[in-house]
């Protein structure tokens, strides 16, 4: 994301998952926050990224998406996907974006 704000909502995001796991309403509002930056910066990708994210914690108190080889556990594949919305401006990082977030849209 360009915003310097919208980051600042995505690390307190990342914040919070590293102290408290995936829950909380604090997170999903961070989520929330950072899209409307989204929304603002016209990137539909990360906007839906966003919203299809904080739905799917809100709804399952987790972030179950199939973890990377590398990731070990979900709440780092959480932050993991959060760092590729704060750095949504490289082509390969949108192409992983996409795809986590077609996953999340198949999950709905």
């Amino acid at each position: 994301m360009q915003t310097a704000k919208a980051n600042e909502f995505l690390k307190e995001a990342i914040s919070h998952v590293e102290k408290n796991g995936i829950n909380g309403e604090p997170l999903i509002q961070s989520i929330q926050q950072a899209r409307e930056y989204a929304l603002k910066e016209n990137d539909p990708l990360v906007t839906r990224a966003l919203r299809l994210a904080w739905q799917h914690v809100e709804t399952n108190e987790t972030f179950d998406l199939p973890l990377a080889e590398e990731i070990e556990t979900i709440e780092e594949n959480f932050i993991y996907f959060l760092s590729l919305c704060i750095k949504s401006d490289h082509e390969i990082n949108r192409t992983e974006l996409r795809e986590m977030t077609n996953q999340l849209q198949s999950m709905a």
